[in-house]
């Protein structure tokens, strides 16, 4: 592997020349092709209510490119406000989080908490860590100074912090009139109840209460994903697969009659990383379906008006019949690699609707 090679030592130490040797080509070279294997970090695996892990054996490493966390402005982009080297690290064993454990986390653990769990290395560190960050929201602005208000929206909120710990990362804005800025973090407080605070430098930010932010470790870091602390204390379960994370538990947000509309904060249902909620909404015979989804409270993005149901409605029940097919199916051909992203004479994605009910294909693909 070549990327952990770079940059090489021998570049940054001293003024005068430097020999470059074939060995020096060779891993540049193989640093860009094997760079493509870096569009996404390990998946986070639940383990328990505390627990979540990245899972490796020396056979199957996870590694780990130190490149931030993604913009909230440009999908595929990363930011890291210069606090991360950009480089690799890669663990041989399995890694895990624990929230009951002081040195996983910063901060006294929160319920009803969103928590994002970031890969940490030293400057020196050939592999990573695990920790948790809050997520965090804004209560109210004065002057530079941020008062936390906890994730649901309903109380201020201290998080426990040693003094001045997060000095030198950054905040990062996730919401609101200012997302996407960031500022450095110089000082923030211990307050463990309800007086959380977050001092910043630089041009002041246009904050307003509910706007979401996060704070950037000021070491080498990457995002790997979100994890969620109910009001019991205990970790959601969830699956993570391909950078997606689906929450094995769906969080019902409201039940009964309601009249007219009912102002709800999605806080505790999803994180602000979040690109697509999914759910539904039905009602009993003789009412409405109304719901109407806004990303900043004000601008509806999704309303949805249905007439009364003729009838109270019925979940289908029982088991749901399915027809599997070959979606794609193909041969290496002889000449060089080809992509089974498209059909062709290799075979390809086909989807071969008329081959079901787990009928064998026999016989060669492109003849």
């Amino acid at each position: 592997m070549s990327l952990i090679d770079l940059p090489q030592t021998k570049w940054g130490g001293g003024t005068g020349r430097q020999v470059i040797l074939k060995g020096d080509f060779a891993k540049i070279e193989q640093a860009v092709t094997e760079a493509f294997e870096f569009t996404r970090g390990p998946g986070l695996e639940y383990v328990d209510s505390a627990t979540l892990r990245v899972n490796a054996t020396a056979d199957c490493k996870a590694r780990v490119m130190m490149c931030g966390f993604p913009s909230p402005l440009a999908r595929g982009h990363w930011v890291d406000g210069g606090l991360s080297d950009g480089r690799y690290r890669e663990n041989a064993a399995p890694v895990s989080l624990n929230l009951a454990t002081v040195a996983h986390l910063w901060g006294a653990e929160k319920p009803d908490q969103w928590y994002a769990v970031y890969a940490l290395a030293g400057a020196t560190d050939a592999i990573f860590s695990l920790k948790a960050m809050p997520v965090i929201r804004v209560a109210s602005q004065d002057g530079q100074v941020v008062t936390l208000r906890n994730n649901a929206n309903g109380a201020n909120i201290g998080y426990g912090f040693t003094v001045n710990e997060l000095a030198e990362a950054g905040l990062l804005i996730l919401s609101g009139a200012s997302r996407g800025l960031l500022r450095a973090i110089t000082a923030n407080n211990a307050d463990n109840g309800t007086g959380g605070t977050i001092t910043y430098g630089g041009a002041a930010l246009t904050l307003a209460q509910g706007d979401w932010g996060l704070v950037l470790p000021a070491t080498n870091f990457r995002y790997l994903g979100m994890g969620f602390n109910d009001a019991s204390g205990n970790l959601a379960p969830f699956y993570q697969e391909a950078g997606l994370t689906t929450y094995r538990s769906p969080r019902q947000l409201c039940s009964g009659a309601i009249n007219g509309y009912t102002l709800m904060d999605l806080g505790l249902v999803a994180p602000p990383t979040a690109y697509r909620l999914e759910g539904y909404a039905a009602a009993a015979a003789g009412y409405d379906v109304k719901l109407a989804v806004s990303y900043d409270g004000s601008t509806p993005a999704l309303v949805v008006h249905g007439s009364p149901p003729a009838a109270d409605f019925q979940g289908e029940r029982g088991a749901i019949p399915y027809r599997p097919m070959i979606g794609t199916i193909g041969t290496a051909p002889e000449e060089e690699a080809v992509s089974s992203y498209l059909p062709g004479p290799h075979g390809g994605n086909m989807d071969i609707a008329y081959c079901q009910d787990w009928r064998w294909v026999a016989g060669t693909v492109g003849g």
